[in-house]
């Protein structure tokens, strides 16, 4: 039986990417923890030993968000991590889905996590479909691009901040648009 990637290779490669490479993002968080606290081993092993992306997520801005001085710097910490917040979200949805197509034309998924919270019974027939094509994917993976740009110029400005590297220059993105979303459809029936 074929399986929805076989056909969606594209829209396939980027949700991998995207799903993938939220681990970088996680790690470009982590490393300015340590550079904030001056210590990279603290900033790890208390940000990796914990499970779960948003607890990582909020031990990482415990640790980042009273340590940046700068006021236009820390209002670029705060908007990017927002925008990260996102980015979980999304990779969030991707790993945790039944995917499918429907018809020959179009790409969906099931939100499982989305489910699982209601607490009203689940039918199959009764499961939403979201629909997802390939122009709102690479707007997510665009999304994904810019907000992963974003973080590197944080990491450059932090050190370049607190004296620990002469570099400064990297690109930042102003005014990150957010990415399109999946289109809900009615349910399988």
């Amino acid at each position: 039986m074929p399986m929805p990637f076989d056909r969606f290779k594209q829209e396939g490669d980027l949700i991998g990417r995207m799903i993938l490479e939220y681990g970088e993002l996680e790690w470009m968080l982590c490393l300015m923890a340590g550079h904030l606290l001056g210590d990279l081993d603290t900033a790890i092993k208390s940000l990796y030993r914990s499970r779960g992306e948003l607890q990582r997520m909020e031990v990482a801005d415990a640790l980042i968000r009273q340590r940046i001085e700068n006021a236009k710097l820390c209002r670029t910490y705060e908007q990017t991590f927002a925008h990260m917040k996102e980015c979980k979200n999304l990779r969030n949805q991707y790993a945790h889905t039944n995917w499918l197509h429907a018809g020959s034309d179009k790409l969906c998924y099931i939100a499982i996590e989305e489910m699982a919270k209601s607490n009203e019974p689940i039918e199959m027939d009764q499961m939403t479909l979201y629909h997802l094509d390939l122009e709102t994917v690479k707007d997510q993976a665009r999304f994904f691009t810019e907000v992963m740009q974003n973080m590197a110029y944080l990491n450059m400005e932090v050190q370049f901040v607190l004296g620990s590297s002469t570099q400064t220059g990297f690109h930042y993105v102003p005014n990150i648009m957010r990415p399109k979303k999946a289109i809900k459809m009615d349910g399988l029936a």
